[in-house]
C-alpha cells in the first residue's frame, strides 16, 4: 500500500519547516512541487533528501496549481492514494496507514483529514478547532464529553488543505484544484465541489498530525473579500451567474460605504471589474467542473 501512496509538498522559501517535514515522511514517494523559492529550500532537499522528486517550477503557480502538478505526476506513477501536505506540517508514525484504513472503510468520503496539532504538540491546533464546533461537526462533542463511542470519522463542513489524503476516486470524481484560485480559499472550492458529487469531508479522531504555524486567528484581509466572491462565483451547489455575483459585490460594496469603509467598498468595485474582464474564462472554468472530465488533471 505505501507504495501506491504519494505524498505531495507544495514549498516556497520553506527552509525553516522542510527538514522536519521531509524527514517525517520517510519511507513514502515524496514529491515536492517548487514554486521559485529563493532560499535554499531546494539545494537543501536535493542534499539531505536524494529520494524526493522535486519539480521546479519557472514561477509561483500558487497552492492549487502547484498541487495538480504533483497530484499529475503521481497518478503518471501509479499512486492510489495522495496526501496533501503543506510545507510546515509533519506527520505523525502513524498517520498514513490510520487514514488509508478509513479511506478503504468509507466510500462516501472525497477527502479525510487527521487531527491538526499545533507545533508544540500539546494542544489542538487553534484554527482546527473551530472545524470542530457543534454547527460543522454535530456530535463530534457529545462523543468526546459524554464519553460515548467515538467514532472512526466525522464528517465536517470544513477542513483546511494542510494535511489532506484523497485517493483516486475522489480524484475521478472531483479533479484538480481550480486554476481561478491562486492561494487561499482552492481548498473551499474543492469542499464545495466534493459536496456537488454527494462525496463528504471527514475528521479522523484517532489520528494526529502537526501543523507548525502561529497560534492566532488570521485577520480578514483583502484577499477574503476577494475570495468571498470567487468562492460564491465557483460553487456548483449555488449556480450562481456572473451577474448575480457582480450585483452582490456592488451590494456589498454600497454597504461599506455607508458604514465610511472606503477600503473595503473599493475593494468590492475593483472585483467587479476584475470579475468582468475573467468572465470567459470564468464560464469556461465552471463547464469544466460541472462536466465528468477529471477537472483540471490529466488521466
Amino acid at each position: 500500500m505505501v507504495n501506491k501512496l504519494f505524498i505531495i509538498i507544495v514549498t516556497y522559501n520553506g527552509i525553516h519547516w522542510i527538514d522536519k517535514c521531509l524527514t517525517s515522511c520517510a519511507n513514502y514517494n515524496v514529491v515536492v512541487v517548487d514554486n521559485q523559492s529563493n532560499d535554499n529550500t531546494i539545494n537543501y532537499i536535493k542534499s539531505n533528501f536524494p529520494s524526493v522528486v522535486v519539480l521546479e517550477q519557472s514561477k509561483n503557480l500558487g497552492f492549487g496549481k502547484a498541487n495538480n502538478v504533483g497530484l499529475n505526476y503521481a497518478l503518471k506513477h501509479g499512486a492510489e492514494y495522495f496526501l496533501l501536505l503543506n510545507q510546515d506540517a509533519y506527520l505523525k508514525k502513524d498517520t498514513i496507514s490510520k487514514l488509508i484504513t478509513e479511506f478503504n472503510n468509507n466510500k462516501d468520503f472525497a477527502i479525510l483529514s487527521p487531527i491538526h496539532l499545533a507545533g508544540s504538540e500539546t494542544q489542538i491546533d487553534l484554527q482546527f478547532q473551530s472545524y470542530l464546533v457543534p454547527s460543522s461537526c454535530r456530535s463530534f462533542h457529545n462523543d468526546m464529553f459524554l464519553k460515548n463511542q467515538v467514532k472512526n470519522v466525522y464528517e465536517v463542513s470544513f477542513v483546511n488543505a494542510a494535511i489532506w489524503m484523497l485517493n483516486k476516486q475522489t480524484l475521478k470524481k472531483i479533479g484538480g484544484f481550480n486554476p481561478y484560485f491562486f492561494h487561499y480559499a482552492e481548498d473551499n472550492d474543492y469542499v464545495n465541489r466534493s459536496k456537488f458529487k454527494g462525496l463528504k469531508l471527514g475528521v479522523v479522531p484517532n489520528c494526529f498530525a502537526i501543523h507548525d504555524r502561529e497560534q492566532k486567528f488570521r485577520k480578514q484581509s483583502n484577499l477574503d473579500v476577494i475570495n468571498y466572491l470567487k468562492i460564491k462565483l465557483m460553487d456548483p451547489n449555488q449556480r450562481k451567474s456572473v451577474n448575480s455575483i457582480i450585483l452582490l459585490a456592488l451590494r456589498q460594496s454600497f454597504k461599506s460605504l455607508i458604514k465610511f469603509d472606503i477600503n473595503t467598498s473599493k475593494l468590492y468595485l475593483d472585483s467587479v471589474f476584475k470579475i468582468l474582464k475573467d468572465s470567459k474564462k470564468i464560464k469556461a472554468i465552471k463547464v469544466e467542473v460541472l462536466n465528468e472530465n477529471f477537472p483540471f488533471l490529466n488521466f
